[in-house]
């Protein structure tokens, strides 16, 4: 599926950060309107809301904690989430190159 990345999420799971990213997929019709994580309310009203909730709440049936999230509990917008991926994407390609330390990052 093509996406336009609009915005991410920096949950905290179990003390980790895990980085989530908001996208509009390229076929739904309304993605031209939408550009920026500020775009998200005015063309889909309470679902960057829903999001952060679901992924705060969906392990607490397991008997988990809540999950946190950083950035103030807000969604960052584009251009940090397009940051977050570049940087995301080179720690990967660096895994699977094993061109650094082992140790540092896991294949597990």
């Amino acid at each position: 599926m093509k996406v336009k990345p609009i915005g991410c999420l920096a949950m905290i799971d179990e003390g980790e950060l895990d980085w989530k990213i908001v996208a509009i997929s390229l076929d739904d019709p309304r993605a031209p309107l939408v550009n920026d994580v500020d775009d998200v309310d005015k063309h889909f009203p309470g679902t960057l809301t829903a999001i952060r909730d679901w992924f705060r709440d969906y392990k607490i049936p397991d008997g988990k904690p809540a999950n946190k999230f950083g950035l103030g509990n807000k969604a960052a917008n584009k251009d940090y989430a397009l940051k977050v991926i570049a940087e995301t994407n080179e720690s990967w390609a660096k895994l699977v190159k094993r061109s650094i330390p082992s140790g540092e990052l896991s294949l597990v």
